[in-house]
């Protein structure tokens, strides 16, 4: 090279967008071996806690070999999980201020992973205190391993990269997503201007702002990218002024806002060459409701009956000695997607026939009700079979209670969005009955009940559900 030849940029310095994704790439790969080496380390802590060594020896009571098939089915599931929350994802890592909502979902599935698989394989015998402690210590260590990852990300040993930024928008919500847009690690955003929308109002000012018939002033100022910062409803209106931007030859991209519960990450999928967004997804449609919802579904029903079996025979006894007829009822109700199922319940009522009982209201006082039956329907006794029905996945513990098909197809006709309920899982009790429409009370408004139920399901929302529920069958006047 002659002394007159300029100097050559180096590699970093021509493609500082290259170093950046390296630098990205190199920092998931760290957070994502980190938090998939947590189950062993937080093993070997709880070991280290629970029997003085880093690993389980062979003592009275305790075989290694259970403890390595707990280790290795702990860390299967913990990938998967860590997968499908996306714990090792740049993208959740900062979504969160803490992200303790999150790791918790994860360790409580994974607990109830382990109690499945305690209870399936009995040869498997592990002390219950070891397993909390490695659980807890999980969940303490998940929380720690993305706050500092979160925390160093800010720290000048990474590379951020300078994105030189034209902004369309200058109302409050284009000043809110550039504060966004400055908060994401790794990218330095740099305004260079605001293009103002025709009657649009002004509330940056970091930055030039440039009004649409100024538009030609934009080619003297330099940036790189375009960033459409307005309301999804105002596209149409400025068709035109894109068509111009994009006479610039620059990338343009837009900040979507498409309402608290969409996001375009789960409504987004692929059919043939049709790039389609699910307008209608709802909670229970996610992996949180059909996996974590089941798994607790089963663990709770089958120990409530392992503890309720002897009521239950008391039940069927004094039902037998009560008068003549069966001690159990079993009724066509219509479930979720509109299968039918047989429910099952203790017998409360005199035989009668089929029909009737398929298309005649219970009400208050009914004079079809025993005296038995009476008192079991009262306290909600008689719906303790139902737990059978839970176990087989006919129904679940909490969610709109079934209805008997004529009654569906009675409600279905008279009453818009009424099969919406059966879009999730029917259960035991809901958010209808602990907001007292138990009983003979407005169709309507357990409509709307259980389409709440549906639209703002979460774990915690089937906790507190069912422990109102436990509290309102003592004292409910609707249990008839």
């Amino acid at each position: 090279m002659s002394s007159r030849d300029p100097p050559q940029p180096s590699d970093r310095q021509a493609h500082p967008r290259r170093a950046v994704i390296y630098r990205i790439s190199h920092y998931c790969l760290l957070l994502a071996t980190a938090l998939y080496a947590l189950p062993v380390v937080a093993f070997g802590i709880a070991a280290n806690h629970r029997f003085g060594v880093m690993w389980v020896s062979s003592t009275p009571g305790q075989v290694p070999r259970h403890y390595f098939a707990l280790l290795v089915f702990t860390e299967c599931v913990w990938l998967l999980i860590v997968h499908h929350y996306k714990l090792a994802s740049l993208t959740n890592l900062f979504q969160e201020y803490t992200g303790i909502r999150t790791v918790a979902r994860a360790c409580l599935i994974l607990c109830l992973s382990q109690s499945l698989l305690l209870v399936a394989i009995k040869e498997i015998v592990v002390s219950r205190e070891f397993l909390l402690l490695l659980d807890a210590l999980l969940f303490a260590l998940a929380i720690g391993v993305r706050t500092f990852f979160r925390v160093t990300s800010e720290s000048k040993v990474w590379t951020r990269s300078t994105s030189k930024i034209l902004v369309v928008g200058t109302d409050v919500y284009s000043q809110r997503s550039v504060a966004a847009l400055r908060s994401i690690p790794f990218l330095r955003c740099d305004v260079q201007a605001y293009l103002q929308l025709p009657g649009q109002e002004i509330a940056v000012g970091d930055a030039p702002v440039v009004s649409v018939e100024e538009i030609s002033r934009l080619e003297d100022l330099h940036w790189e990218e375009i960033i459409v910062a307005i309301p999804s409803e105002g596209y149409l209106q400025i068709s035109a002024i894109l068509d111009r931007l994009q006479n610039f030859g620059k990338p343009m991209r837009a900040v979507l806002d498409l309402g608290p519960r969409l996001s375009v990450r789960e409504k987004l999928f692929q059919i043939g060459a049709l790039q389609v967004m699910n307008l209608g997804i709802s909670p229970v449609e996610s992996f949180a409701y059909t996996v974590l919802k089941r798994m607790f579904d089963v663990v709770v029903a089958a120990l409530a009956l392992a503890v309720l079996w002897p009521v239950m025979l008391v039940i069927a006894l004094l039902i037998k000695l009560d008068g003549p007829g069966p001690i159990l009822f079993r009724q066509t109700r219509v479930g979720r997607n509109g299968k039918l199922f047989q429910l099952l319940k203790f017998r409360t009522m005199r035989c009668g026939t089929r029909s009737e009982a398929d298309v005649v209201w219970t009400v208050k006082n009914d004079p079809r009700c025993t005296r038995l039956g009476a008192i079991l329907r009262r306290f909600s006794l008689d719906e303790l079979l139902q737990l059978v029905n839970v176990i087989r996945g006919e129904m679940s513990l909490v969610g709109p209670r079934p209805e008997r098909p004529f009654f569906v197809k009675k409600f279905r006709t008279d009453m818009q969005k009424y099969n919406l309920r059966h879009s999730c899982q029917v259960g035991m009790t809901g958010w209808a009955q602990v907001n007292g429409l138990r009983g003979d009370t407005s169709i309507p408004d357990r409509l709307q009940a259980d389409l709440h139920y549906i639209t703002n399901w979460s774990f915690g929302l089937d906790l507190q559900i069912l422990a109102r529920t436990m509290v309102i069958a003592l004292k409910d006047q609707n249990g008839y």
